[in-house]
């Protein structure tokens, strides 16, 4: 699924994606998906590492990828997911719809270009449960399990109230 998820943003975006958007967009659709039926996506375990949400298997499966269905440009410290030579299209995928729409809620939300669109990003999933459980009592060096589940409590607590 995790390839499923990369291909997605990245062909919905047609290839106009930053490794940082991307690894946001893969926690979001976890983390709603956890939100809303208590079961993730993927199979990431999710950690806070360097102020935010991550999984060394992203960068795995990003170079396994790489100039397949997807393109990796540096661009200063900007890395830059393009569409790759065997690229398709979203259609290709067969996602169901309803995972198309959460999906789409996320691109539509906080894709595009300029710092504006990344710090609202940023701002945003720096400030989910699992992210606020930990990033006051660790150090960004450490790598520290998200609890994915805290935002459905806060969810569930929300609703209850």
């Amino acid at each position: 699924m995790l390839k499923k998820l990369i291909k997605y943003f990245v062909y919905a975006t047609k290839g106009y994606i930053t490794k940082t958007q991307l690894i946001k967009f893969l926690y979001l659709a976890d983390l709603y998906s956890v939100k809303w039926t208590a079961k993730q996506l993927t199979h990431l375990d999710w950690r806070y590492y360097y102020y935010g949400p991550w999984n060394e298997d992203i960068d795995n499966t990003l170079n396994q990828m790489d100039g397949k269905e997807i393109s990796q440009e540096s661009q200063g410290d900007t890395i830059l997911i393009k569409l790759g030579a065997q690229a398709g299209n979203v259609d290709d995928l067969e996602l169901p719809v309803s995972l198309t729409l959460v999906l789409d809620n996320i691109r539509r939300e906080w894709a595009g270009a300029g710092q504006d669109k990344l710090t609202q990003l940023l701002e945003y999933v720096y400030n989910t449960a699992p992210m606020m459980e930990v990033k006051d009592t660790y150090r960004p060096e450490e790598k520290v399990k998200l609890n994915l589940q805290a935002e459905r409590d806060r969810l569930i607590n929300e609703l209850g109230n």
